[in-house]
């Protein structure tokens, strides 16, 4: 089953739905969109809505973390495994086909270092077990800089090939895997010092600290995974050697600081 149809199935709050909060079409979301929606974000959505108005969308699309998948047990994140339900939230997929092709678009605000959790999404979503398994060649990942930027990868979504497209964003937010792995361990070590005041500023303290671990989960994942699927790493600095590579990407993940999620609790 094609992407687009997986996600038209989904059933969302409006009709007792746990898995997102909103799936239809993205004109009847930017209809009933809250005013409070980060004005930027309704700026791409309407832009693309412009592009293609038979587009659709799902909004904070949630997902699991699968004691099942191997690399989440190498990553060996327990804390990841203490949260209930579907803790994994992706903000934004917007979904769409024309004649034969399906393709989907995650859209994560932008920040600094948010193509990150954009690029962790999109392995969690797509890894082993996952209901959008199937569908890594549909899917693409960005950080939403801008209506013009996204605008300009949308539009070549369904022309060119998924991974060729991801490739391209990738290289426009880092240049190799070492910027990748520093931007990682800077953002893990920013969530770091400032988790203790986001908990005091939290309402709901038990959703903070669920925030807190995945984005660490998504950092410990894309740092292990980015270093997995990269092939030169493998026969220019392992010589071919799975295990040595596999090996090196669990050290990577390792060094991805957090806080306990005991720890957490314990601070509030």
């Amino acid at each position: 089953m094609a992407i687009y149809q997986i996600l038209e199935e989904l059933k969302d709050a409006r009709k007792d739905g746990d898995q997102c909060e909103f799936n239809g079409f993205l004109e009847d979301y930017l209809e009933v969109v809250d005013s409070s929606e980060d004005q930027g974000m309704k700026e791409i959505l309407h832009a693309l809505f412009e592009e293609d108005p038979d587009l659709r969308i799902c909004v904070n699309l949630r997902a699991d973390i699968n004691r099942q998948v191997i690399s989440n047990q190498i990553i060996r994140y327990k804390d990841a495994f203490k949260l209930q339900g579907h803790p994994v939230v992706c903000p934004i997929v917007v979904y769409g086909k024309r004649q034969d092709t399906e393709r989907a678009l995650i859209l994560v605000n932008h920040s600094e270092r948010s193509y990150l959790y954009a690029k962790g999404l999109y392995y969690t979503l797509t890894e082993p077990y996952s209901f959008l398994a199937e569908c890594k060649n549909e899917l693409v990942a960005i950080s939403a800089e801008s209506a013009e930027s996204v605008r300009n990868v949308f539009r070549k979504l369904f022309s060119v090939k998924a991974g060729a497209l991801q490739r391209e964003a990738d290289r426009g937010c880092f240049a190799n895997y070492e910027q990748l792995k520093k931007d990682a361990l800077d953002e893990a070590e920013a969530l770091r010092e400032s988790a203790v005041e986001q908990l005091r500023e939290a309402q709901d303290k038990e959703a903070c600290i669920y925030s807190l671990v995945v984005r660490w989960f998504l950092l410990k994942k894309v740092v292990y995974v980015q270093y997995m699927v990269n092939k030169d790493m493998l026969q220019n600095v392992h010589e071919g050697n799975i295990k040595k590579q596999r090996n090196q990407a669990k050290v990577n993940a390792d060094e991805i600081p957090f806080i306990s999620y005991s720890e957490l609790w314990r601070s509030i």
